[in-house]
């Protein structure tokens, strides 16, 4: 009798030492696992931003204007790109040569010079010259504006479309438009209801 007992507790204690063993395997194992799961996620996360990364995009765009957009394989926007800013820098010039040449002009009938006036603009008064002077300052001022807008909406576009390259776009959604019949069930003296259903699946 005493050495059955003897084994029940030689048994409980061996059971209770595994368990015990069992708990603290799994407490040093616990901050392991951890760790090798936030190393997995990080891996993942820097492969997606090796994989494509919208800085890189902005910094092409923002060193030469366009290569953001063939860095998102969108070089359609090249052209078009190019197309605003040449348009813009060509009337920016056409501008600023205006301004002078009015401003020029201005001047010499300001401090009475007659040597160096433009003979095509004997017959305007000083007031047109100097409107003019004033509009062509004007249009370069907005051309300068315009050329450095597109430059930042070059940029910005680099930057959105690199955050939606991975972005999956697929037909999850579809609708459905079905005519129905609703009879009167409330009210004995109305007639039936006829109308549309319309109906969003998500698959």
């Amino acid at each position: 009798m005493f050495f059955q007992r003897f084994l029940l507790s030689i048994f409980f204690i061996l059971i209770a030492l595994c368990s015990q063993g069992q708990v603290i395997d799994t407490i040093n194992s616990s901050p392991k696992d951890t760790i090798s799961n936030i190393d997995v996620q990080k891996k993942e996360i820097s492969e997606i931003e090796k994989k494509h990364s919208p800085l890189k995009a902005s910094l092409y765009s923002a060193v030469v204007p366009g290569l953001g957009q063939i860095y998102n394989r969108q070089a359609w926007k090249v052209p078009v790109i190019y197309v605003a800013e040449g348009a813009l820098l060509y009337l920016a010039v056409t501008n600023y040569n205006g301004a002078q040449k009015f401003k020029d002009e201005y001047l010499l009938r300001s401090n009475n010079i007659q040597a160096g006036r433009n003979p095509n603009y004997s017959n305007y008064p000083d007031e047109s010259i100097y409107n003019l002077y004033y509009a062509y300052e004007k249009n370069f001022e907005l051309s300068i504006v315009a050329g450095a807008l597109v430059y930042i909406l070059n940029i910005v576009d680099a930057m959105v479309y690199a955050h939606l390259f991975d972005f999956d776009i697929s037909p999850n959604l579809s609708m459905n438009l079905t005519p129905y019949y609703l009879p009167s069930v409330l009210s004995p003296n109305s007639g039936p209801s006829l109308g549309f259903s319309m109906r969003f699946n998500l698959k």
